[in-house]
């Protein structure tokens, strides 16, 4: 596709030059009264201009069937934008999985704690919706996972239910955190992009209140560190599974950002806990988007150290038979 693009500019300027010396010469050709048809002239062009369309459609369609080495523009320069990547592209899958993707640990748990609940009632409300289904198993996604252990909304999920998931965190220093407490779930040192591709981010680093940044990328400034977002579908789709029993989104206001690049129609989120207050949007705005979604907020979970202030949301048909939140 990138090649397509760079050759189309190159074909619409050779036309353009082939145009330009075809009218000077029937000017001229007129000039000394030995002119061909104007007609002649004008079919020509056209010609030309037909000819170089062909081809660059053909060098658009090759293009788009090659393989990942065959593309000019390098996969890791697509992956940093702003050249979008469709979030489905079979070679940005295969990317994730390859260079990405840790695999859930083998080793014991190397927790700083015993409590296998340290969030801060996040869990306890989801497992409220879920009721027995809990037990049944599932899949949890948790973003940002700080250090695998701290306040984690998901960990429960893993040690008492024996759920599957997989942790996103996107500052390097917590990641290595989240590495060596040898979680039984898959791990992605990056963050979840608010765009619906790939791109790189300069990702403030602060353990617990770390964020995207505004600051351009390519600068090496103390407390940053540049780092690879990825679409949530992506990631699924990496994963091969598409349904997620419960999704904790903790990224410091960027939440209403990437719940929007979610293809909606084509994953299974069942419940959320989303953080609010850090929202440029505001609270209203997320309640409304997730009602437009086919979800019910089911409650909120807050703390008075500002450690939680989170809704959760569940999809209509789980809430069925309960009263509408207030």
């Amino acid at each position: 596709m990138i090649a397509g693009g760079v050759r189309g500019r190159m074909a619409l300027q050779l036309v353009m030059v082939a145009m330009v010396v075809l009218l000077l010469t029937s000017l001229a050709l007129f000039t000394l009264d030995i002119s061909p048809s104007f007609t002649k002239v004008l079919m020509k062009m056209e010609d030309l201009e037909g000819a170089m369309k062909d081809r660059l459609s053909v060098d658009v369609v090759s293009t788009r069937h090659s393989a990942v080495d065959d593309v000019v523009v390098s996969l890791e320069q697509i992956m940093k934008a702003p050249v979008s990547l469709n979030q489905d592209d079979s070679r940005l899958i295969q990317r994730i999985r390859a260079k990405y993707l840790l695999p859930p640990s083998t080793q014991p748990y190397s927790l700083s704690s015993s409590n296998s609940d340290p969030s801060m009632g996040q869990s306890k409300q989801i497992r409220l919706i879920l009721g027995d289904k809990v037990k049944e198993g599932g899949f949890f996604v948790e973003c940002g996972a700080l250090d695998g252990e701290t306040r984690s909304n998901t960990l429960v999920f893993e040690k008492e239910y024996g759920w599957r998931g997989v942790l996103i965190e996107g500052d390097p220093k917590n990641f290595e955190l989240v590495r060596r407490k040898n979680r039984r779930a898959w791990a992605v040192n990056g963050c979840l992009s608010t765009s619906p591709y790939p791109n790189v981010v300069m990702f403030k680093q602060s353990f617990n209140v770390g964020k995207i940044s505004n600051l351009e990328t390519g600068q090496n400034k103390t407390g940053y560190a540049e780092v690879q977002c990825l679409p949530l579908y992506s990631i699924l789709l990496a994963l091969n599974t598409t349904t997620v029993d419960y999704f904790s989104l903790d990224v410091e206001g960027a939440e209403m950002r990437v719940l929007k690049t979610i293809p909606w129609d084509k994953v299974n989120i069942k419940t959320l806990s989303v953080e609010f207050i850090h929202g440029g949007e505001g609270k209203d705005a997320l309640r409304r988007y997730m009602e437009g979604r086919g979800y019910r907020v089911f409650s909120e979970v807050t703390h008075p150290g500002w450690l939680a202030n989170d809704f959760i949301f569940a999809k209509k048909e789980l809430l069925a038979n309960r009263p509408e939140s207030t």
